[in-house]
């Protein structure tokens, strides 16, 4: 019996704590859900006091049929989450985005500029810039995105040196959006610009050609006529 009192008092804990975090995730049902939390629990106890006066409990199927307060926490947990509406659509998903990042904070503003200086520079580099400039600025850029899911361990170790939350989770998905995502996009657009490049010097070196060759058959036409001219004269 002790053990199974014992047990009894862990699982009451959990529902505490269960009841709790429901408390934080959704503060407007805090109060139904706290009467329907404290009328379990009074049921609870009232089923812990039979329990207490039956001498004859087999705790085998106790363990058998697991402990009525786990099940009570579950469906509690279930009643505040099916309260919770997320974001549906990626409108939706774009503005909460948004909202959970704090714009003006230091941090957030040197990320930006950052990437205000790489789009910078890589129009600058497509503009003036050699073939190998711009393939070592690419081959930089692929590091760094490489590096991103060191930089994300990093974050979420140390990010309270350098920002007021923490912005770098599990899945990545804020350095995936704010660092990853544009210089990828910055990759991309050079590597469409040299692949433009290569095209159009390529309708040059064939217009070249044609041009080229229709001055050679200018040049032999010339000739043949000239060599007509010639031969014309000789007969006369």
């Amino acid at each position: 019996m002790a053990s199974y009192f014992k047990s009894l008092s862990d699982d009451m804990e959990k529902v505490a704590q269960v009841l709790e975090d429901g408390y934080q995730i959704l503060s407007g049902a805090a109060t139904q859900m706290g009467e329907a939390s404290s009328s379990n629990i009074h049921a609870a106890d009232s089923d812990a006091a039979d329990f207490d006066g039956d001498e004859d409990i087999n705790l085998e199927d106790f363990e058998e049929y697991g402990s009525p307060l786990m099940g009570m926490a579950d469906s509690v947990m279930s009643d505040i989450m099916s309260y919770q509406v997320g974001p549906q659509t990626p409108t939706e998903q774009i503005q909460a985005f948004k909202a959970a990042i704090t714009w003006s904070e230091p941090f957030i503003q040197c990320l930006l500029a950052f990437q205000a200086v790489v789009i910078i520079t890589a129009i600058a580099l497509t503009k003036k810039g050699g073939l190998y400039t711009r393939m070592g600025f690419m081959i930089i850029l692929a590091i760094i995105v490489r590096l991103a899911e060191r930089l994300n361990v990093m974050g979420n170790s140390r990010w309270k040196e350098f920002a007021t939350q923490n912005y770098f989770d599990r899945g990545g998905i804020f350095i995936g959006i704010m660092l990853c995502a544009p210089l990828l996009c910055v990759c991309f657009g050079m590597l469409f610009a040299m692949f433009r490049e290569a095209n159009t010097l390529l309708v040059d070196v064939k217009a070249m050609k044609i041009k080229a060759q229709q001055e050679q058959q200018q040049q032999k036409k010339k000739k043949s006529k000239e060599e007509e001219k010639k031969r014309r004269k000789k007969k006369d």
